[in-house]
């Protein structure tokens, strides 16, 4: 008897996944592609990697993904805080992912860093691991 094999999550899914939950929660656009002449204040996200979960009962996967915060140009950083603050806000529902797929757990890793662009707009990194769960184990 062969046994079948276990089907992972996309990246893909995952990020626009996020990028949906951003939006909808923030009212902010959020993508998945800056393009050069992207007008702020908008989000980003992206995929940092994964990195399996031992467990004896569950099949999971730890996803690591970046959510940019872009203000619009400004002498302070208040509105990259904001902006910072409505997407944990938003980020505190559960990530919708097709099925068979569910998260586990989802947990922010905290503010990576706070940058102004050359621009002048400032920019703010927020690092999300979702832990994927792929289904139980069966012996």
């Amino acid at each position: 008897m062969r046994g079948r094999r276990l089907v992972r999550l996309s990246p893909i899914d995952l990020v626009g996944a996020v990028a949906r939950l951003v939006e909808s929660g923030t009212g902010t656009k959020c993508v998945t592609t800056v393009r050069e002449d992207e007008a702020s204040p908008f989000f980003f996200v992206e995929f940092a990697g994964t990195r399996p979960v031992k467990s004896r009962t569950m099949f999971l996967e730890d996803f690591t993904c970046y959510v940019h915060a872009v203000s619009a140009p400004g002498e302070s950083q208040m509105g990259v805080l904001q902006m910072v603050a409505d997407m944990e806000e938003a980020m505190e529902a559960v990530v919708s992912l097709p099925a068979p797929f569910h998260v586990a757990q989802q947990v922010e890793d905290g503010v990576q860093r706070v940058m102004r662009d050359p621009s002048g707009e400032w920019h703010a990194v927020v690092s999300y691991t979702i832990r994927v769960s792929y289904g139980l184990k069966i012996k």
